[in-house]
């Protein structure tokens, strides 16, 4: 299973501010949002998929997923501003 670090050593590996359009992290239910943080300020980003359950699936995960606004939502501000 991914966790924030794993993600966040990907997105700086590849350059991700950079060079990702189109980030898909469906399902993922056991990260913050923090690995994100490499997405922060990039201009190249149309969409990231944070998903917690598929399209028609009951959105009851037990126990809550550890996703947090407070990391995720500064991250997509410097997206779209």
């Amino acid at each position: 299973k991914l966790t924030d670090d794993d993600i966040e050593k990907v997105l700086l590996c590849i350059d991700a501010v950079n060079k990702v359009k189109r980030l898909k992290l469906a399902n993922c239910v056991n990260i913050t949002g923090a690995g994100l943080e490499p997405l922060r300020g990039s201009t190249i980003i149309e969409q990231i998929d944070l998903s917690l359950v598929r399209e028609h699936q009951r959105p009851n995960i037990s126990p809550e997923p550890p996703i947090s606004r407070e990391f995720v939502l500064p991250i997509l501000d410097s997206v779209i501003a």
